[in-house]
């Protein structure tokens, strides 16, 4: 991993190697049958993404911290969900307002065109 990281990125993989080592960590080895996460923890890491999303099987927090930490998460993105709910209305109810209705009249232009076309 680490050697296909500095192949593709040369001159940035100092940057890269949090995520290089993360993934690493959330990887099973064959030896162990288990992540070093699992082996160290005694549980897998929940990312960023899982704490702000349900997670399918939602895992039990070991610890009230992690609890409240998840809960204040889903309930700060749930907020901010229905406030870009509530603005897109919004923009959409001005943006509305806004437009011209205009009607086509696609049958007069289609039969100018059909007479043109007959009389030839």
């Amino acid at each position: 991993m680490l050697r296909a990281t500095t192949q593709q990125h040369p001159h940035d993989w100092p940057n890269r190697l949090p995520a290089l080592l993360s993934a690493y960590r959330m990887t099973v080895h064959s030896s162990t049958g288990v992540t070093p996460n699992s082996a160290m923890l005694g549980r897998e890491v929940l990312l960023p993404c899982t704490l702000i999303a349900a997670p399918p099987s939602d895992q039990p927090v070991t610890t009230v911290y992690a609890g409240d930490f998840r809960d204040t998460l889903r309930d700060a993105h749930q907020r901010i969900r229905e406030s870009l709910r509530r603005n897109a209305r919004t923009e959409k109810t001005y943006f509305d307002r806004r437009v011209k209705k205009s009607e086509i009249k696609c049958w007069s232009t289609s039969l100018a065109i059909l007479a043109k076309t007959s009389s030839t």
